[in-house]
């Protein structure tokens, strides 16, 4: 009869367990909100996983204008190397860093990024630090407009 009261309880536990949370956060994965910038507006990388695909979104503000670099598209991480590939009408593949909580963007990029931005923005040599890590906290991140960059 304890073996069964054990039992029943693992049961519950186990079933307990697994509600609410996000399994990529689970594993220590990369969704969330990542902000950086010192600018009146907050430079945004929201990164979502669905279903073992990273989506992520991006916008870069230029001052106090509102001219922006924004695109969305597919990342993929390989140890500290994430490479965050645009989906659109223009080639534009990033490969950045993550370290620990912090993205940061490389110098240089390839010509088609160029595309995604507007006059006087530049998407280069920008960091992103976690301000959150679930899909609801990405959810924050906007672009011009105001609709959700991971929506």
């Amino acid at each position: 009869m304890r073996h069964l009261a054990a039992l029943v309880l693992l049961i519950g536990l186990a079933a307990c367990g697994g509600g609410g949370g996000n399994v990529s956060e689970a594993k220590g994965g990369l969704t969330g909100l990542y902000e950086g910038g010192d600018g009146p507006r907050r430079n945004q990388l929201c990164l979502v996983d669905r279903g073992g695909t990273t989506r992520f979104g991006l916008i870069v503000w230029a001052g106090a204008g509102n001219n922006s670099c924004t695109g969305k598209g597919r990342a993929t991480r390989d140890g500290e190397r994430l490479r965050l590939a645009m989906q659109g009408d223009e080639t534009c593949v990033i490969e950045a860093r993550i370290e620990g909580d912090a993205v940061t963007l490389p110098a240089g990029l390839p010509e088609g990024c160029a595309y995604y931005c507007g006059p006087g923005v530049e998407v280069a040599a920008n960091r992103f630090d976690r301000s959150g890590n679930s899909a609801e906290d990405a959810q924050r991140a906007v672009d011009l407009v105001g609709d959700p960059l991971c929506g």
